[in-house]
């Protein structure tokens, strides 16, 4: 994933932060929960859906 632009840089933060990350994996609405530090504003509608498949791809149906 971090070889897509949008995503440059993920790995290192997800590494660096994955107790935020772990947060959206952990919710009952994981679909609804903001992408942390930076990922929020930077990623688009359909760039988070391709994140929350990668977390919990089992909500990736509501989160369509």
């Amino acid at each position: 994933m971090d070889k897509l632009e949008a995503f440059r840089g993920i790995e290192a933060y997800f590494i660096e932060f994955h107790k935020k990350f772990k947060k959206i994996y952990d919710a009952t609405e994981a679909h609804k929960e903001k992408m942390p530090g930076e990922w929020e504003e930077r990623l688009n509608r359909f760039q988070k859906m391709i994140l929350i498949k990668a977390l919990r791809g089992d909500k990736i149906t509501a989160a369509i």
